[in-house]
């Protein structure tokens, strides 16, 4: 796989999921015959993937900017850590945070359960909460300020309408915490991922890890392009150019892309080059840092950006990470 640029698979996937989910429709259901070609366990592990990618969206709605993995975050600590004991234990998907608090979600997906039938429900429901998200409250510190459990059902015409169910658990403990978490890890792992995707893994390393030496950052070029009147930076040389035909004069396609809000870009590369900045202060002072509404692309409250981009680029910049 070329790690310089990861927009194919997220692009692959997306073509995949249109090929399936019929997304016209309010609210989204499979395309006739989906669920039998695409069970929930023998033939594909998409309703999981899907499952996953409606619960970011839930957290989103919930106010909750930033994302990062929950194993990933277990599995970074350092060496000695006492959270490593708990590595191998079955875990949550994902850490959420705003700009004062972390939540915790496990998402679980369903092409096969046709109808609202309480039993298996809450089987799905109780089962992760009491494995994946319970003892999570317990090791993480600070302790979360919730966890959640979704369980999207993405139905056929014909069967209930599609659905997500959403529980979440009945309080904290006073046990001693093992995982040490904070604000500022979730934006850093949540960027980091971001700047992973671009191609750009030793600056993710670096924003992730606050003991690296800063005079390893490196200069990037940047293509600032202007969206809807915000700026958004994309990796010279990363935009994917997705052709559909072929006229006497040309070829006619669409440009794919990640990116990131400039303002953003600007507050990670400070992050990286001073160990004694703050991301979560310099974001917060950024009021401009905003969900947008934009047509055959997907800009998310974190201020990343990743879809058909149509552009003038306004500027180039070169950007120290």
């Amino acid at each position: 796989m070329d790690r310089r640029n990861l927009t194919m698979p997220g692009l692959g996937f997306l073509l995949q999921a249109c090929s399936v989910i019929d997304f016209d429709k309010s609210p989204i259901e499979l395309k006739s015959g989906a669920s039998k070609a695409l069970n929930d366990s023998s033939l594909s592990s998409m309703s999981g993937r899907v499952g996953q990618g409606l619960a970011i969206l839930y957290g989103h709605r919930l106010g909750l900017k930033f994302t990062a993995h929950l194993r990933s975050h277990v599995e970074s600590l350092p060496a000695g850590n006492s959270g490593l004991l708990h590595k191998n234990e079955a875990m949550a998907d994902f850490l959420f945070a705003d700009d004062q608090k972390t939540v915790i979600i496990e998402s679980k997906g369903s092409f096969s359960l046709r109808e609202n039938d309480p039993s298996p429900i809450k089987a799905v429901l109780k089962a992760a909460l009491q494995d994946q998200v319970d003892p999570w409250m317990i090791y993480l510190q600070p302790t979360p300020s919730n966890g959640y459990v979704t369980y999207s059902c993405i139905r056929e015409a014909g069967s209930e309408p599609s659905a997500m169910f959403v529980v979440d658990p009945e309080g904290g403990s006073l046990e001693s915490s093992d995982v040490p978490l904070s604000v500022e890890q979730v934006m850093r792992e949540n960027y980091g991922a971001w700047l992973r995707a671009m191609g750009m893994t030793d600056s993710a390393e670096r924003l992730l890890n606050s003991l690296s030496d800063v005079r390893g950052a490196v200069e990037y070029s940047f293509l600032i392009v202007d969206v809807e009147g915000r700026k958004f930076a994309f990796p010279d040389g990363s935009l994917s150019f997705m052709p559909f035909y072929y006229s006497p004069w040309q070829w006619k396609g669409i440009w794919i892309g990640i990116g990131l809000d400039f303002l953003v870009l600007q507050a990670i590369s400070s992050a990286i080059q001073s160990k004694d900045i703050l991301l979560q202060k310099l974001l917060v002072s950024s009021s401009d840092i905003r969900e947008l509404s934009y047509r055959n692309a997907s800009v998310f409250p974190d201020g990343s950006i990743f879809g058909q981009i149509e552009f003038d680029v306004v500027d180039y910049v070169q950007v120290m990470l």
